[in-house]
């Protein structure tokens, strides 16, 4: 079996733009954050189309299986909030899985890194097998079939 698999993360926080444009800096706030990051609402926040890197709506389709891989604090990620968390994303169907197999979302929990510095508590890492992922393919088929029609970049091949 092919399973491709789609990547989400959050919080995406931007970098400093200081570094980029200077004089601009003053005008612009130089961090962009996100006030929640309770295991909810990263586990929530994981499924959201805008969070997966991936140009595809996920809220067509279906799940068939779900990994997130929840980072933090000792303290700040407790084994019945993450249960809790995923009563409350079945509970509220925030979620849509295969009708003809089991709802899996699979939760790995891992200490903070020590070499990449964050302020949040807890930060999330998803990888999901979705079936949204056909009109990706479609749509890169299309785009070569009409490379193919007009030739175009075939003189390097000849």
């Amino acid at each position: 079996r092919c399973h491709f698999l789609m990547t989400g993360y959050t919080p995406v926080v931007l970098a400093d733009e200081n570094t980029h444009n200077a004089s601009s800096a003053a005008q612009r706030p130089s961090v962009s954050t996100i006030r929640k990051t309770t295991v909810l609402d990263v586990m929530r926040r994981l499924t959201q189309p805008k969070n997966i890197m991936v140009s595809a709506n996920t809220r067509r389709g279906c799940y068939i299986s779900i990994l997130n891989i929840i980072q933090g604090d000792a303290d700040a990620i407790d084994p019945t909030q993450v249960h809790k968390a995923l009563q409350r994303i079945r509970e509220r169907k925030l979620v849509d899985f295969i009708p003809w197999g089991p709802a899996s979302i699979q939760v790995a929990l891992a200490r903070k890194s020590p070499f990449v510095e964050s302020s949040h508590k807890v930060t999330g890492f998803m990888l999901a097998n979705h079936t949204i992922v056909h009109e990706l393919f479609s749509r890169l088929l299309g785009q070569y079939d009409q490379l193919r029609k007009r030739n175009a970049f075939l003189d390097n091949y000849r």
